[in-house]
């Protein structure tokens, strides 16, 4: 019984003197914490956001719960680059704007410090700087027309696809002599002027406003200038012939020769070959019979489909042989609207040539339901 109680006594002392090392070890591990007293964390910046803008961003932040809180830092360039911002005692929030950032994607850290000099656990942000090179990709939205005829001014506009873009102003000088502006909206398809002076007849001009996603600041493309012009007067097709550099040969109703193109009939179209395949680029040549003075441009009428070409080339001949390049051209997918395309200036010619160079769809194939050719009134 004794040799027992002596065995139990000296397990007991064993494990006391065991707790008493360990305690020693865990006061060793944790001494840096308390041995300068207690750390203190100031409130960290709470709703942090950065706008973006040009050349420059913005930053908003909130402060709760921490009236010891005096001042905010903000670090970036990997902390090479601060700023200092005062905080005022019950104020809870702040917003700044740090001008001439070169463009590009920046990281932001944010501390808050109190009255002591204790710093927060930081808070980070990630923010866009805009400049020259994103300006210089925006690009204007496409004004198809700008026609006066019967008193009235109608500006014929296309798709508008960029999100970021707010609309377009447009700017004309009205029958007062006055210059005046117009706020046109992305979904507007027409703008008709009842007020345009037509004795001057001068141009139209026109930018498209861009806004990014938590942007501080608007973007516009360069000024684009339109003559106004007569409506188009569209020339008659009779002894016209179509080629193309395929078509879809097949009997019944797949036969979709280029004739199709000028046949003034909104219900046939031409297609490419289909079997074989063909690809892109295709193209139509049409042939007026003869030379006509003063075309101002090609127009095409085309169906809402895949097949719909969305770039195409133009080119005009004398002889069928030597073609001079009137430029690159974009097709809207609409249907049965005439679409028209400017010459950079008025041709003599007989020939005229459109190439294909992309379609609005996944596909292989192009189909063209009208092609022809046209001057202006005025």
């Amino acid at each position: 019984m004794n040799n027992l109680i002596n065995k139990t006594f000296y397990i007991l002392y064993i494990s006391l003197f065991a707790g008493f090392l360990s305690c020693g070890d865990m006061d060793d591990t944790y001494r840096h914490f308390w041995q300068d007293g207690e750390k203190v964390y100031p409130a960290p910046a709470d709703s942090l956001k950065i706008f973006t803008g040009k050349n420059r961003v913005g930053i908003s932040w909130r402060i709760f719960g921490d009236p010891n809180v005096n001042m905010t830092k903000i670090f970036w360039n990997n902390r090479s680059d601060s700023l200092q911002i005062p905080i005022e005692p019950k104020q809870d929030s702040a917003y700044i704007v740090i001008d001439n950032l070169a463009e590009g994607s920046y990281s932001f850290e944010v501390f808050t410090y109190d009255q002591k000099g204790n710093r927060s656990v930081p808070r980070n942000g990630i923010g866009t700087v805009y400049g020259d090179t994103y300006a210089r990709t925006l690009l204007p939205r496409f004004l198809q027309s700008a026609l006066y005829a019967e008193d009235t001014l109608k500006i014929t506009w296309g798709n508008m696809g960029d999100n970021s873009s707010i609309g377009s102003e447009l700017y004309y000088r009205n029958i007062s002599g006055t210059q005046k502006k117009l706020m046109i909206k992305n979904n507007a398809e027409t703008t008709i002027i009842l007020d345009y002076d037509s004795e001057s007849g001068g141009p139209v001009t026109y930018r498209t406003i861009y806004v990014p996603p938590m942007s501080i600041d608007t973007f516009y493309t360069n000024m684009q200038t339109v003559a106004v012009k007569g409506a188009p007067l569209h020339l008659p097709k009779a002894g016209w012939t179509a080629t193309a550099s395929s078509f879809d040969s097949r009997t019944g109703s797949s036969y979709r020769p280029p004739a199709h193109t000028i046949d003034n009939n909104l219900t046939t179209i031409w297609v490419n070959q289909i079997s074989p395949q063909t690809y892109y680029p295709h193209t139509l040549t049409i042939d007026m019979g003869s030379i006509i003075e003063n075309v101002s441009g090609i127009s095409l009428i085309v169906e809402r489909r895949n097949e719909t070409p969305k770039s195409i080339i133009v080119e005009v001949s004398q002889n069928g042989n030597d073609w001079n390049p009137m430029g690159t051209y974009n097709v809207e997918n609409i249907a049965t609207t005439i679409q028209t395309f400017d010459f950079h200036q008025d041709q003599n010619i007989r020939f005229f040539r459109m190439t294909a160079i992309a379609p609005w769809g996944s596909t292989n194939n192009i189909a063209i339901t009208e092609a022809g050719a046209y001057t202006y009134t005025r």
